[in-house]
């Protein structure tokens, strides 16, 4: 079970980070840091019911002027893989922070459940040029996050900190 104090370090990770829009659609790991991100007034928050819109509304909110980072299940990369896609290839990107839920990671107990899906997403990363790092311990994750904007801003596309850490199953 997750702990308030990797709830408060991922919070603050996202305010270091300075992102002040957080678009999210829950899932079993990303669930855990809703609450604490709707309660902060730093944060707009906009739940979404299908990750291709959640990578636009990122896009739009950037356009807009803010940092957006997108909070949404490993395996819904898959679904938003055309929205990436087309706002890389068409646009050129735009900088989003891409925190996705990783199941079936190496080590991972419930392997068999999730483990062909979860290893599908670096692979969609990869074929997307998106880079990510794997966050494997609760204590790296506010440094990752951090690292992944500036990755995000300075590379001028979207970046994935991929959440692995056992805690959050």
């Amino acid at each position: 079970m997750v702990n308030q104090k990797t709830v408060t370090e991922f919070i603050a990770g996202l305010k270091k980070a300075e992102v002040n829009f957080v678009v999210s659609l829950t899932c079993t790991g990303i669930k855990h840091f809703l609450p604490g991100i709707m309660e902060e007034s730093h944060f707009t928050h906009v739940p979404v019911s299908n990750e291709g819109d959640g990578i636009n509304i990122c896009a739009g909110a950037w356009l807009g002027g803010k940092k957006p980072a997108l909070l949404v299940e490993g395996e819904g990369l898959v679904l938003s893989h055309y929205a990436l896609m087309n706002m890389i290839h068409k646009y050129g990107g735009f900088p989003i922070l891409l925190v996705l839920d990783h199941r079936g990671d190496f080590g991972d107990g419930a392997a068999f459940y999730y483990f062909g899906a979860g290893m599908q997403v670096p692979r969609i990363l990869e074929s997307l040029n998106i880079p990510y790092t794997i966050v494997r311990e609760s204590n790296k994750l506010k440094d990752e996050i951090v690292s992944g904007q500036k990755t995000a801003e300075g590379y001028g596309r979207p970046v994935a900190v991929l959440l692995s850490m056992e805690e959050l199953w």
